[in-house]
């Protein structure tokens, strides 16, 4: 749960800043833990910030507290495991029951917002859901909650189309409950990137269709330069994704699946990530199997020299090329990439 903090399609810093203060104080109950270490972490600038531990006691509680100036995202955890995600705006007293792997199975009270979220990841961890049914409750789950800070962790589950809506929902609720924050302008942003006029006669992103695709040259997570140029020759994906991007480790084995079926008929993929951590950016590689060579990142998120040479609007983002760097299509996912390979390789 901890990666879907604040997806906002990867824009949100996770800078906390609100208006209540006052201490919170949460209370966890955990079974067959006795003696365990449990964490309080504020997620800031991308990082989880310590802020309190406590060792559960012998009848399995442990009590956590720290002093909200600003309203912000926090979670509870043990030691290098997930946690249970928290938003915190002060003077809330929660209470948390939950099994010996806390994120797994857990119930909490005490804190609307965070009570909101945990009802969130309730149907969406439902492993019989229907894509389209997760995506028509994110949908209901903005629209009910407009001014709750736990609407952003659904929308990262607004398909595209529906984009321009459901942000356009989420900044005008959250510029009534947070206005002038960096919750409210970074919504405020994005609508304004989503409503801007896209040029006739282009793919989506402004990338014409037989049209070289711009150069990318970015650091490996080694901290070798690779260059989009050096895979010519071969039928070349971009990919553009991130470690924070739900979508986008959704569509990570449908390229992994097409990587492994083509790689010795000549297709190669080029991975750009628009992560700012280092570190969750190669967890993430090694967990999902991305096992082709060509990662890069210039560690910018947003603010990547990608996104402003490729112009696209959301991720997962895919450009395929041909042998010569040409490009042939965009938005290739699943089904329709391995129909493609399938055309252009012949098997």
């Amino acid at each position: 749960m901890r990666k879907n903090i604040g997806v906002v399609v990867g824009l949100i810093l996770l800078t906390s800043i609100g208006f209540t203060q006052g201490e919170s104080s949460i209370k966890v109950k955990i079974k067959k833990s006795k003696g365990e270490m449990i964490y309080l972490q504020k997620a800031e600038q991308n990082k989880q910030i310590l802020v309190d531990s406590a060792k559960v006691n012998w009848w399995g509680v442990a009590k956590l507290k720290t002093k909200v100036e600003e309203s912000g995202f926090y979670q509870v955890s043990k030691a290098k495991k997930e946690g249970i995600p928290l938003v915190l705006h002060g003077k809330e007293s929660v209470k948390i029951n939950a099994g010996k792997e806390l994120y797994n199975n857990y119930a909490i009270t005490g804190s609307k917002d965070s009570e909101l979220i945990h009802a969130y990841f309730g149907v969406k961890n439902n492993k019989d859901l229907p894509k389209d049914s997760l995506a028509n409750y994110a949908k209901q789950f903005i629209e009910k909650n407009n001014t709750s800070l736990a609407l952003f962790i659904a929308l990262g589950d607004i398909k595209q189309a529906d984009q321009k809506k459901y942000f356009g929902i989420a900044e005008k609720g959250i510029g009534k409950s947070h206005p002038n924050t960096v919750y409210h302008n970074v919504l405020k942003q994005y609508v304004k990137q989503l409503n801007q006029p896209r040029k006739a006669k282009q793919q989506p992103g402004g990338l014409a269709i037989g049209s070289v695709a711009p150069e990318l040259n970015f650091e490996s997570p080694e901290g070798d330069i690779i260059t989009l140029e050096s895979l010519r020759g071969k039928y070349v994906l971009i990919d553009f994704w991130a470690s924070w991007c739900g979508p986008c480790r959704r569509e990570n084995p449908n390229v992994v699946k097409a990587y492994n079926k083509y790689k010795d008929a000549g297709f190669d993929v080029y991975s750009v990530s628009l992560d700012k951590d280092k570190k969750r950016w190669i967890q993430a590689i090694k967990k999902d199997g991305l096992i082709w060579p060509s990662h890069v990142s210039d560690l910018k998120q947003w603010r990547s020299a990608a996104v402003q040479k490729y112009q696209f609007r959301g991720i997962p983002y895919t450009v395929l090329l041909d042998k010569e760097g040409k490009i042939i299509a965009t938005r290739l996912r699943g089904k329709q990439l391995e129909a493609k390979l399938e055309e252009l390789l012949g098997f």
